[in-house]
């Protein structure tokens, strides 16, 4: 059965074989704008996580700069009040890369921030393969933050295991991140961490430009809406379900309502966040025909292990 990326992936290229002009290469300028500060003592932290690893590389980024001495605050992007950013002295935000981009409950929050003028601005996105375009959706995120004013001082993407669910789990891309984040995907994170706080001190932005990709004008396609044509059913089982609104907690468009068992399939993102943080398996997805299962259950069958890395032990925020 040919898997749900795969699906994807051929409509998408189809299209843009079909009916896309190859865009132009976006290039940002070098950035002149003075930082609010050189010497940061108030840190933000904003994620967008659905299976995890996007908060656990922003926890550990928050653990090495309270190492620093920095007062960092490590916040969901979903729960946070955007009239506080003006107050923090460095901002970073985290996301997955999904349909090859940032999702877009994510551009549409930092779009509609407000000024940060000066403050020192940073991105780093979790994704699950080579091929996700994400040096492309690091440079989206940098461009929406520099729009409010921020200074940018810093991307990266660290790579994970894959959370996108299939039929199967069983490809060779999820074979071969099956042992990550590993003590190098940490190191990653810490050298990112370091580099970022070198940029403020030295008052270097950093420049970035972005790629044209076959990836890249994939993203400009409804993706969203070709992946939910091939989903035959998406509901909640009422015999398992115990109503604990994990699935409500972290949909970002308030799409599943579980004591209806309703999904309003018009607002959903197919982010899958419903499927891969349901305790008790009641998220039904059918898949042409085939019903998917989540991420937890995926490890369970797999015995598979997440690394912690060791800071999250004795760090505490």
């Amino acid at each position: 059965m040919e898997t749900r990326r795969n699906f994807i992936k051929k409509s998408a290229i189809l299209c843009a074989a079909l009916s896309l002009p190859i865009p132009a290469t976006a290039a940002a300028k070098p950035v002149y704008r003075k930082m609010k500060t050189r010497n940061p003592k108030r840190a933000l932290i904003l994620c967008y996580s659905q299976s995890g690893f996007t908060s656990r590389y922003g926890k550990l980024i928050a653990c090495i700069l309270k190492d620093r001495g920095l007062k960092v605050d490590l916040a969901d992007m979903r729960s946070f009040d955007k009239k506080y950013l003006p107050d923090y002295d460095l901002i970073l935000v985290g996301s997955p890369v999904f349909y090859y981009d940032i999702p877009s409950n994510v551009s549409d929050w930092l779009a509609s921030m407000p000024k940060v003028t000066g403050i020192p601005v940073a991105a780093f996105v979790s994704f699950g393969g080579p091929e996700g375009n994400q040096h492309n959706a690091l440079c989206h995120t940098l461009r929406l933050l520099t729009d409010t004013e921020g200074v940018p001082v810093g991307m990266h993407a660290f790579r994970s295991i894959p959370s996108y669910p299939t039929p199967d789990w069983d490809s060779d891309n999820q074979r071969s991140g099956e042992h990550l984040p590993d003590e190098a995907t940490y190191g990653s994170v810490r050298a990112f961490a370091g580099k970022v706080l070198e940029n403020i001190h030295e008052g270097q932005p950093i420049v970035y430009t972005s790629g044209i990709t076959l990836r890249e004008m994939a993203r400009m396609l409804p993706l969203v809406w070709l992946n939910k044509k091939a989903v035959n059913k998406h509901t909640v089982d009422a015999s398992k379900c115990i109503l604990c609104h994990t699935c409500v907690k972290t949909c970002p468009v308030a799409a599943i309502h579980p004591e209806k068992q309703f999904v309003n399939r018009d607002t959903c993102l197919a982010c899958f966040g419903c499927l891969n943080n349901c305790p008790a398996d009641a998220v039904v997805i059918e898949y042409r025909g085939k019903r998917l299962y989540g991420f937890p259950e995926y490890l369970r069958r797999r015995k598979l292990t997440i690394l912690e890395p060791p800071e999250f032990k004795s760090c505490s925020l």
